[in-house]
């Protein structure tokens, strides 16, 4: 009787250790599907003194430069406003000696690896922009081609000085 009264205590316990893995399980594959702060999106439109922002900068060793802090190490740059609050966000997708690349995920579902006709196609089926092609493009330093798009806020720095839909996305300037 006390051996079969074993096996019952066994087989009783058994669930229960099942289930106990199993919600391991379910919940390290719930914080998997949770969605992550995207760092561009946590300082833009702070203040310099707000605790995400002052974190980004004294974490990564920001170097600030007249109205802007340069973070070499995340491949971030934020433009300051006269009120002290972060109004734009440079994210270098190409490294350089000087700067390394930006790693987090980019605006729209782009990748750092698109073209610009790729680009915007996703745009459009975002409606973003024109049929996702910007208001407005140009060349100011005559060696990329800006696309802006104003109500995104955003403008795409090829690496191209005309549109070019095999062009690769040199940076992506984000505003408030």
């Amino acid at each position: 009787m006390n051996k079969l009264m074993k096996l019952l205590g066994i087989f009783a316990a058994l669930p229960l250790l099942v289930s106990g893995c199993d919600g391991r399980i379910v919940k390290s594959q719930q914080e998997a599907s949770t969605p992550k702060t995207i760092l561009y999106e946590a300082v833009l439109g702070r203040p310099v003194t707000d605790a995400a922002v002052t974190d980004v900068i004294t974490t990564n060793q920001c170097a600030s430069v007249d109205q802007f802090q340069l973070c070499k190490e995340i491949g971030m740059a934020l433009w300051v406003d006269p009120n002290q609050v972060v109004e734009t966000v440079y994210l270098y997708l190409n490294g350089s000696e000087a700067v390394k690349p930006y790693k987090g995920d980019l605006p729209y579902e782009l990748k750092f690896y698109d073209i610009q006709g790729a680009v915007e196609y996703k745009l459009k089926r975002r409606g973003v922009g024109n049929a996702g092609l910007p208001d407005e493009g140009s060349s100011p330093d005559h060696i990329h081609y800006w696309a802006s798009y104003k109500e995104a806020g955003m403008t795409i720095i090829y690496n191209s000085p005309f549109a070019d839909e095999d062009a690769t996305i040199y940076a992506i300037m984000i505003s408030k």
